[in-house]
Order: structure tokens, then C-alpha cells, then sequence
């Protein structure tokens, strides 16, 4: 184990008179409204980071190997858990957060960080990433955090800027941000600062990173917030700093009122990021929701999306909380498009499966249904119009899944998972098995992928997940001879 080594943060400066631009008497920092606070504060910090050395050990156990994030909150380096390391564990990498000089001197907010840890760790999902623990040793402070291979969401964006992707693609990252945000929202988690910097994409989709840690810095008391001396011309994109508490782009008006949290503070950053993926740019061109209330300002249709497409989007960038839609699911139902019959899902499917192969995670089903059903299923048996309803709506979310590619995965919300309960409900229902004839076609196409890449091990896994659902498939029978015949 490497030696510990300790480090001495940098006295703190002290504050010179700010004087106005006419050189009048020193602005009180007090009296300028919160989000300015931050934002300077936010940009000072930047400056007064303190660099560690690669193999310097925090705690005795995490020993810091590069460092590979920087904002206004903290340093983010990789790490080697050291205790993890000692007992054999294959996988002891992890994120270490260092936060900066003002959090180790501000109590208050360091305790309201703290709890929003806490909660954060709560949070166990795929699409939200993992926080581990917030601890101190002496100077300091840190989170431990899963450590996480792709790139943020800002840096995908900035290389589809003015042009935006497609709405498969885009309805891809949505339907992971929209998954984790849900489910945080149903533990009464609100993210209060959602931003594509926040925002982190994996070879297994979205993950949404830091929640709670905005709302702990603007409820703590600003005014002991160290806002030292401001170095002059220093090129800081406030918007491009990755952890500013409330970005202004995307937070809500509410936000900047001090209105107290609510879920549509999450739906108008999700809203945000939604238009800038379609479009390449930022609905209000960054500016920040006061000013575009003020201005009364309208965002540029997108070319190319339906009506009720660009109406969802609008009922999400309502910058009055009165008039945003009220959930995010609720928002990407109604951007996606109409419910569409099993047999025209099909293209939406192919324009996906490139994508969607890269960043499978097999899940293997129990076999719910007999290969006699897919050719001569009997009658369903009449359903009362709640049980109807309830059919239905599963064939919605089904669908949706189908759409974006999340044919047999991630395990709880995939379109296999979802006619599983159809069926379940109502047995020998059409819908269902006419989305499994579809489903399992689709999957015999990825297998063709699999197999054309020579990946014989996914081809392999991919086949057994559809001859369990049905063990008569003849495109699947054929490919599992092919493979079968390679592997021996």
C-alpha cells in the first residue's frame, strides 16, 4: 500500500473591496440575489483547487490515479480501492470527488450535502449512477462514486451541435434519462439541477449523475461562501462550468424565485435537453428562464416533428410550473409517437438495433408461452373495461420499449418483461403475442448482427433468451445450428 500522503490546503485569501463600475462604494455580496452568488462563487472555486498527486491515498484505502473531472464543486479523480484490491476483487476502480476548499470551512453546507448523499445512495437503478459513500479525512472532504467509461451528455452534444440526431437516437438517451428520473421522482428524489453535463452515457445507456447536490449548496447559507478576489478575463463559460449549482440554462424560473422543489423543475431541464438533441441547440439559446419569461420568448419549431411531437415539447418548456407537464413519463409519452400496430413497429426497430446491440445486457426470461400459441393461440377471455384499460396501457409502455430498441432489457423495463404481464392478465391475448412474433423476429436480426462480427458468445446468449420464449422459432433454430457448429 502506498504511503499516505497528506495535503495542506491553501489559506484562504482575503476578499478585496468590489467597487462599481463607476467606482463607487464596495457591492454587497448579500444583497445580490442567490443564483449570482453561486455563479460567482462557482467560478472562484475553479481557481482555488488544490491538485493532488497521482498515488496520494485518501483515508488509508482510496488511492488516487487520475484525475479526470474538474467543476466548480470539487475535482474528480479515478481511484483504486485498496481494500477492495487486498480481498481479490477484480473490479476495485472507482470516482472519488474531491470538494473544494469552500465546502471543507462551510459547514452548513456541508451537512446539507451530506443528507442529499445520503438519499442519493438510496437510489438503486440503471440509469442513475451509484454513490457510494461522503466521508472526510482531515482537509478532505470527498463522495466515492461509481466509476463510470463513455462521456457526458455536454461533450455529445457539442459534437452534434446545429444539427442535432435523429428522433431514434435521441428517443434512446430520453427513454434512460426519463427511466432514472422516474424512479428517483417515485422515491420523492428531485435532481434539481438536470443538465447535460449531469448526464453520463455508457455502453449501458444513460446515467444521470450528482442529484441533490444543487439544491444542498442553494439552501445552505450562501453568505459564508468564500467569494475571494476575481481574477479579470479569466475565459469562464459559466455554462460550461460541469458542476455550477444551479445552471441557469436549465434551471426552471421557479428555481431562481426559491420556490421550494418540485418535480417540473426536473421536467423543464428534461425538456431542455430533449430540444437540444433534436435541434443542436439550446431552446432559448442559453439564456436563463427569468429572461425568457421576462422577454416572453418562444422556442424555434424543430423541422421534421409532428404536431403533438412539438406540443410535448413545448408542455415541458412551459416556463410557468402551473403550465409544465407533470411527470416525466407523462412527458415522453406524449413526445413519442401514436401507438402504432405490432406489425408496423418494425422499421423503427431496424433504424435501432445497431445501436441498441452495442449496449445489450442479457436477461434470460422464464418460458411463459407454448410454441402452439404463436400459430393457433384459443380465444382471450373477455376482460371487464378497468381490466381492458389496464391491458392496454401495458401495451403502450410495451410498445414504447419496442420502439427503442429495449427488446429483452434492462431487466424490468423491456418490451419482453412487459408482454409477460399481458399475459399474465389475460392469456392468449392478440396483442401480446402478435408484439412476441415481432419481438422474436427482431431478435433473430440482432443475432444475424452478433454473428456477422463474429461474437458468437452474444449470438449464442441471444439465441437461448428466444427459444426459451418460444423453442419453435424456425430463424432461431437455424442460427443456433450455425453457431453450435462454429463453437464446437
Amino acid at each position: 500500500m502506498s504511503e499516505e500522503r497528506t495535503v495542506v490546503a491553501p489559506p484562504r485569501r482575503v476578499r478585496p473591496k468590489q467597487h462599481g463600475v463607476n467606482g463607487g462604494d464596495e457591492i454587497a455580496v448579500d444583497a445580490l440575489d442567490a443564483p449570482t452568488q453561486f455563479a460567482i462563487a462557482s467560478e472562484k472555486r475553479r481557481h482555488e483547487h488544490h491538485t493532488l498527486q497521482t498515488g496520494s491515498v485518501i483515508k488509508n484505502r482510496f488511492r488516487l490515479e487520475h484525475e479526470i473531472g474538474r467543476g466548480g464543486m470539487g475535482v474528480v479523480y479515478s481511484a483504486r480501492d485498496l481494500v477492495q484490491e487486498e480481498v481479490g476483487e477484480k473490479s476495485s476502480l472507482i470516482a472519488v470527488k474531491l470538494l473544494s476548499d469552500d465546502f471543507k470551512q462551510h459547514p452548513d453546507a456541508l451537512r446539507m450535502l451530506q443528507q442529499e448523499c445520503k438519499k442519493a445512495q438510496s437510489l438503486a437503478h440503471p440509469n442513475i449512477g451509484t454513490v457510494y459513500d461522503f466521508d472526510r479525512d482531515e482537509n478532505n472532504v470527498y463522495m466515492t462514486m461509481e466509476l463510470l467509461s463513455g462521456c457526458s451528455l455536454q461533450a455529445y452534444l457539442k459534437e452534434h451541435q446545429h444539427r442535432g440526431i435523429s428522433f431514434e437516437k435521441a428517443t434512446l438517451i430520453l427513454s434512460d434519462i426519463v427511466s432514472g428520473l422516474d424512479y428517483a421522482h417515485r422515491h420523492n428524489i428531485i435532481h434539481s439541477d438536470l443538465k447535460p453535463a449531469n448526464i453520463f452515457l455508457t455502453e449501458q445507456g444513460a446515467k444521470i449523475l450528482d442529484f441533490g447536490i444543487a439544491r444542498a449548496v442553494m439552501n445552505s447559507d450562501s453568505s459564508q461562501i468564500n467569494l475571494g478576489d476575481q481574477p479579470p478575463n479569466d475565459g469562464i463559460d459559466v455554462e460550461q462550468d460541469e458542476e455550477l449549482p444551479l445552471t441557469p440554462s436549465y434551471a426552471s424560473l421557479e428555481m431562481f424565485q426559491g420556490a421550494p422543489p418540485d418535480v417540473r423543475d426536473d421536467i423543464y431541464g428534461l425538456a431542455c435537453i430533449a430540444y437540444e438533441l433534436l435541434a443542436g441547440r439550446h431552446p432559448f439559446g442559453k439564456l436563463p428562464a427569468k429572461e425568457v419569461f421576462d422577454k416572453q420568448l418562444k422556442p424555434k419549431p424543430i423541422v421534421g416533428l409532428k404536431e403533438r411531437q412539438w406540443t410535448a415539447l413545448l408542455g415541458g418548456l412551459a416556463i410557468e410550473r402551473k403550465d409544465r407537464t407533470g411527470s416525466a413519463i407523462e412527458f415522453l409519452d406524449l413526445l413519442l409517437p401514436k401507438r402504432k400496430e405490432p406489425w408496423r413497429w418494425a422499421s423503427y426497430i431496424f433504424a435501432s438495433v445497431a445501436v441498441v446491440s452495442a449496449a445489450l445486457f442479457l436477461l434470460t426470461p422464464d418460458k411463459f408461452i407454448e410454441p402452439s400459441l404463436f400459430d393457433s393461440p384459443p380465444p382471450a377471455a373477455e376482460l371487464t373495461a378497468t381490466q381492458q384499460q389496464s391491458v392496454d396501457d401495458i401495451l403502450e409502455v410495451a410498445e414504447v420499449h419496442m420502439m427503442v430498441g429495449r427488446l429483452v432489457s434492462p431487466p424490468g423495463g423491456n418490451a419482453l418483461d412487459e408482454y409477460k404481464k399481458v399475459l399474465k392478465l389475460n392469456a392468449y391475448n392478440r396483442g401480446a403475442i402478435a408484439g412476441l412474433k415481432v419481438l422474436l423476429n427482431n431478435l433473430e436480426q440482432q443475432v444475424k448482427i452478433a454473428i456477422a462480427d463474429s461474437n458468437f458468445d452474444r449470438a449464442s446468449e441471444l439465441i437461448k433468451i428466444g427459444l426459451e420464449v418460444h423453442n419453435d422459432h424456425k430463424g432461431l433454430l437455424r442460427l443456433k445450428q450455425q453457431t453450435d457448429a462454429v463453437q464446437r
